[in-house]
């Protein structure tokens, strides 16, 4: 038998939190404190996992908006392998390990068989965000998870993938259905989100009046925590589209300043969209052709940001364009190149060969 090498421990270690310690009890990671529990889950819904503790005998509810993480005792060895190689973006990779882990995954633990599903469906939206011909494969994916788990911990969040994704696809009515679901979550922060899709669907069709209203309510929402202020700001990205559909350029730049200003960087979606649409409305009038580049510079540059493929290609067409403008070629060459070679089967890599 060969030793246990120093290259093997660190790969087993990169598999998971505790390689070593899956296989005694299960961990639920809190997303807002990073505070684990260990114990045995007891109990699962939409609403929260609970885990019982024998030491003292107590047992933690963990409300389901607030789960970063779960590892299951005795799960699967290649599980926490897939986690890694998606927190690295390598999602062939993480998509091959999930299906191998649900393939071990025993038939009636079907907590555990949810997790790896909801997993399989999210590195799915995130192929699909950079290659678009995999959009109906995550929606049919996310649809068939939230038709068969129903009362599973990552009900609300596959709803809001499954309303994101469509609402991208021109699917509003799928989108506008999931977001009502959100609405009626048990937390503010979600059911903010649900408001804020409901706005951004209405403005998918020109409905912008309709769209304000909601952008306007979130908006103007008193916040208990950053996770509601994140909606809140996403509400003001809404409010900032709503006045560049009217033409009110200085408006909305002035509403995307504060967004910028009071994101955390945790917020990075919500940073990507704000310098995105600073980037159209200072683009917009011919005037500020430098400003908005360095608006879309920051999509690109800012790896938080970049990441995010969707956006990142419709920054690197945009600068592609607007780096003509200002009569440097071999930069706008550098973005188109970027572009095709990244997200050759994207939208925006389309419309760069249009």
């Amino acid at each position: 038998m060969k030793p246990f090498s120093y290259i093997t421990a660190l790969v087993l270690l990169a598999a998971g939190t505790s390689f070593l310690q899956a296989a005694d009890i299960d961990y639920v990671t809190r997303k807002s404190d990073g505070k684990v529990f260990g114990g045995e889950i007891s109990a699962v819904s939409k609403a929260e996992v609970v885990v019982s503790q024998k030491v003292g005998n107590k047992e933690e509810h963990i409300p389901a908006n607030d789960i970063g993480l779960v590892e299951w005792k005795g799960e699967p060895s290649g599980l926490g392998l897939g986690r890694s190689h998606e927190r690295s973006g390598n999602l062939s990779e993480a998509l091959e390990a999930y299906q191998e882990a649900l393939k071990e995954a025993a038939s009636d633990r079907e907590e555990l068989r949810g997790s790896i599903e909801y997993l399989i469906a999210r590195v799915a939206v995130r192929v699909a965000k950079s290659d678009p011909s995999q959009v109906g494969t995550a929606l049919q994916k996310l649809k068939d998870f939230v038709a068969k788990y129903g009362d599973h911990y990552r009900y609300y969040d596959a709803q809001q993938l499954l309303a994101d994704l469509a609402l991208g696809a021109n699917d509003t009515s799928t989108a506008d259905a999931a977001y009502v679901v959100l609405e009626q979550s048990p937390w503010a922060d979600y059911q903010l989100a649900g408001k804020n899709g409901q706005g951004f669907s209405r403005l998918s069709k020109n409905d912008v009046a309709g769209a304000r209203n909601i952008f306007n309510a979130v908006a103007q929402t008193q916040s208990a925590n950053p996770q509601e202020n994140a909606r809140r700001l996403e509400g003001m990205v809404g409010q900032a589209e709503c006045l560049e559909r009217e033409s009110k350029y200085t408006e909305a730049v002035d509403i995307l300043n504060k967004v910028v200003e009071e994101a955390r960087a945790e917020d990075s979606r919500i940073l990507a969209l704000a310098y995105l649409k600073q980037g159209d409305c200072l683009a917009a009038d011919g005037q500020h052709v430098k400003a908005a580049i360095l608006a879309y510079l920051h999509v690109d540059v800012i790896p938080s940001l970049a990441a995010h493929a969707d956006l990142h290609a419709e920054a690197l067409y945009n600068l592609s364009k607007l780096w003509l403008a200002v009569n440097q070629p071999q930069r706008s060459a550098d973005a188109s190149t970027s572009l095709q070679t990244n997200y050759s089967t994207s939208e925006w890599a389309q419309k760069l060969n249009q």
